[in-house]
């Protein structure tokens, strides 16, 4: 028995890795910075329950470089994580919804003369804790969020490639460039939304700006 405790002593077995944390942006920002954030954006971006959808219905300018516009055609054959499009006031609902991995985003697109089109992305947590936003095709990008004069920011920290468990990292080059997202409270029940893309040697490649409402 001294011989059997000395070995389990010796090689501990590992509990299993723990199941993934629900996503909680006021953890992300931490709880002074939260509390720095006017009441309905905390409302948006609270934990959600599984099965809730939530319907914001906007406009926005969607605007491209031509390298920003070869990308988002090219990744038409991964799931179409950019809109392959530009437009002036693009009519656009997003929907809202958590699943079991992370917080949905489901972007349709209304441009003129065009089929509906839906560009979805899911931010879920990675394996330290960390920000992902993960396309369909597995393209993703890792985030980190702040608060900033009342606002959410969300910042690119590089891009990855999401294979069940694995995470490759790409290379920025190939790439639209650093992404910097905020949204933005308006008062009235009405938000601000902006998404600026910038290549480190092509200089901006893709902006979207738009002001969506909440639901009535």
């Amino acid at each position: 028995m001294g011989t059997l405790a000395g070995w389990v002593g010796r090689h501990r077995v590992r509990p299993a890795s723990p199941p993934p944390r629900v996503l909680d942006f006021r953890r992300l920002v931490g709880e002074a910075a939260w509390s720095r954030l006017p009441l309905a954006v905390r409302e948006r971006f609270g934990v959600h329950r599984i099965g809730e959808e939530i319907v914001y219905p906007g406009e926005l300018v969607v605007r491209a470089s031509r390298f920003g516009r070869f990308l988002a055609h090219a990744c038409r054959l991964i799931g179409m994580p950019l809109a392959p499009w530009t437009g002036e006031a693009v009519p656009m609902r997003v929907v809202v919804r958590m699943d079991g991995r992370g917080l949905v985003w489901d972007r349709w697109y209304s441009f003129e003369g065009r089929p509906e089109i839906l560009v979805t992305s899911r931010k879920q947590l990675g394996r330290a804790g960390e920000l992902l936003e993960v396309a369909r095709g597995g393209l993703g990008m890792r985030s980190e969020v702040s608060v900033e004069g009342g606002a959410l920011h969300f910042r690119g920290k590089g891009y990855v490639w999401v294979l069940g468990p694995l995470v490759v990292p790409l290379p920025t080059l190939l790439t639209p460039g650093a992404a910097h997202v905020v949204h933005e409270d308006l008062g009235g029940g009405r938000f601000r939304f902006a998404m600026r893309f910038v290549h480190p040697w092509l200089g901006e490649t893709i902006f979207q700006e738009g002001v969506f409402s909440d639901p009535y």
